[in-house]
């Protein structure tokens, strides 16, 4: 054999080495993925259910979220007819007490000037 033919086998027993090198890289690369996809798929299980869980929770709140608007609407409602109604009675109570008042200061003047 000649050099040029040990050149050529030892070629060849490098990429056979390199295709076996790369072959076990590329069965650990299918490995890996493999446990991947696996992983996925379990937390895809496990994560639907607490999604569905969330989406109902959040429904519950968006119901009790209405009816605390409609409280909070009765609330309003019931705050302003009592603002309307101090205002009749301050109308209705707040002049006569002036006017009682009033008449008071002058029958007390009036009692001081006649004792004077």
């Amino acid at each position: 054999m000649t050099v040029r033919d040990w050149a050529i086998v030892a070629a060849a027993l490098f990429w056979g080495v390199l295709v076996a090198a790369l072959c076990l890289l590329v069965m650990r690369a299918v490995k890996l993925l493999d446990n991947v996809i696996g992983t996925v798929g379990r937390v895809t299980d496990e994560s639907v259910p607490i999604l569905r869980g969330v989406n109902e929770t959040v429904a519950g709140v968006n119901v009790e979220l209405a009816r605390v608007d409609t409280i909070m609407a009765g609330v309003q409602s019931i705050t302003s007819t009592t603002d309307r109604i101090l205002g009749v009675v301050h109308a209705t109570l707040a002049s006569p007490l002036i006017k009682a008042a009033a008449v008071a200061a002058g029958t007390a003047k009036a009692a001081r000037a006649l004792r004077d």
